[in-house]
């Protein structure tokens, strides 16, 4: 493990921000100081320094403030290496569309992983791939096990290289909704907010993984477990064991982009099965939940 500074920084200049998410490197240029100090403060208690391999392949984000026309009111256009993707009038949206447009650059970017939607933590080594859907729960109980130590690697893509099958990190700050909000207080994560808005899931704040001196998972590391979590109200959480070649069936269905990978892809999501415990979990009580996963990774 090292210093957690070296797996998230960030410096600010007066144009841009520089971040290094782990394996990612990402640049941030506005004209509007306030993304870029909002930037800064969810990234707060990260090392500021500029990313020391200017090799390393960057994905640069722009906003810009525009109006198409004299009577047009102002617009924001947010693009990721040259590719506008989205443009909105509604200062509360930038900032969440930034860090979406991360999100879809790396996976354009970075196809030298398979990509699977999912939350990925690690415990005295072992990784935890937490694989679902939107909506079925996987941030909330991420959250729940940073709060407890864990180490944090991602809650947006687990990355995988195909040769080795590690998790590398790209921990990014944990998007949350306005209804998790009291549960990340509960949590002792401080949440940053400032009524941003996030397309589909309406009022969002952000959790910084380093907040409190918390570590990262600054290295790559084997999954030994992996759960398909799906948020069942008013019922104890219940883990059901599964075959590997259900949970690679069902890992197919979250890689973002299998297609590079051909008919590798299959391969490396049943290797990756293999070497792991595999369980469907339905979620209750956050702190219950949190004690089910860790009885698994230290079984």
């Amino acid at each position: 493990m090292i210093a957690s500074g070296d797996a998230i920084s960030a410096r600010v200049a007066r144009d841009r921000v520089d971040l290094r998410m782990g394996v990612v490197d990402v640049m941030v240029r506005s004209d509007l100081p306030d993304v870029l100090e909002d930037l800064a403060s969810i990234y707060s208690d990260a090392a500021c320094r500029r990313p020391a391999e200017p090799r390393r392949p960057v994905v640069r984000i722009t906003v810009e403030a525009r109006r198409p026309s004299l009577l047009a009111r102002r617009e924001y256009a947010v693009s990721g290496d040259g590719h506008e993707l989205w443009t909105t009038r509604k200062t509360n949206e930038v900032l969440p569309y930034v860090e979406w447009g991360v999100n879809w650059r790396v996976i354009a970017t970075r196809p030298e992983y398979l990509q699977i939607h999912a939350a990925a933590l690690a415990r005295s080594g072992h990784g935890l791939i937490m694989a679902a859907e939107s909506g079925f729960g996987k941030t909330t109980l991420a959250a729940g096990l940073l709060a407890r130590g864990w180490q944090y690697l991602s809650d947006e893509f687990a990355l995988i290289d195909p040769d080795d099958l590690r998790i590398h990190p790209f921990p990014k700050a944990l998007c949350v909704k306005n209804g998790s909000f009291p549960v990340m207080e509960r949590l002792g994560l401080p949440v940053w907010r400032r009524h941003y808005v996030k397309a589909l899931k309406g009022e969002v704040g952000y959790v910084n993984p380093l907040a409190g001196g918390r570590a990262v998972a600054a290295r790559a590391c084997p999954a030994r477990l992996i759960v398909f979590p799906r948020y069942a109200e008013n019922t104890r959480p219940r883990l059901y064991p599964i075959s590997r070649a259900q949970a690679a069936f069902e890992l197919a269905r979250h890689a973002l982009n299998r297609n590079v990978h051909g008919a590798r892809a299959a391969s490396i999501l049943s290797d990756l099965a293999r070497g792991a415990r595999c369980y469907a979990l339905d979620s209750g009580p956050i702190r219950e939940t949190c004690d089910e996963l860790e009885r698994l990774i230290g079984a």
